[in-house]
């Protein structure tokens, strides 16, 4: 699989970050992050492998984070989330993703990157996730 260079993944995490703003209005509106959650599952299930256990946890995290069972994590990495999310499933992103194979990179090191920036997070949250 091809690598993003530098300067395509600073131009990933800066659409990235563009996503923030559209992030906050669907935590603030349930029934349409259902739908985006739906949308990024479906989507990963059509690529499958790790992006597509990434998304199902994050999606059970964002679940449990949002029903208010599960609240350990601050609404800035829930939004962060999200973002993330928003990116997977955006058309306009920096590889197409009509480009077979590496039309993908990108979306899974933003996807990557945001695991990483809440490696802790997810910890607890599997954690809690085997106590319950």
């Amino acid at each position: 699989m091809k690598r993003m260079t530098p300067a395509m993944l600073l131009k990933a995490l800066k659409m990235f970050r563009g996503f923030t703003k559209a992030a906050t209005q669907y935590l603030r509106d349930k029934e349409r992050l259902r739908h985006l959650l739906a949308k990024a599952v479906s989507i990963a299930q059509r690529r499958g492998g790790k992006l597509l256990k990434d998304i199902q946890l994050l999606v059970r995290l964002l679940k449990a984070s949002m029903s208010g069972v599960y609240t350990g994590l601050s609404v800035r990495k829930l939004v962060a989330i999200v973002a993330a999310i928003l990116y997977l499933i955006s058309p306009l992103d920096v590889i197409p993703d009509f480009i077979p194979v590496v039309g993908y990179v990108d979306d899974a090191a933003v996807i990557a990157w945001v695991m990483k920036s809440i490696a802790e997070e997810l910890k607890d949250f599997k954690m809690w996730e085997e106590g319950t």
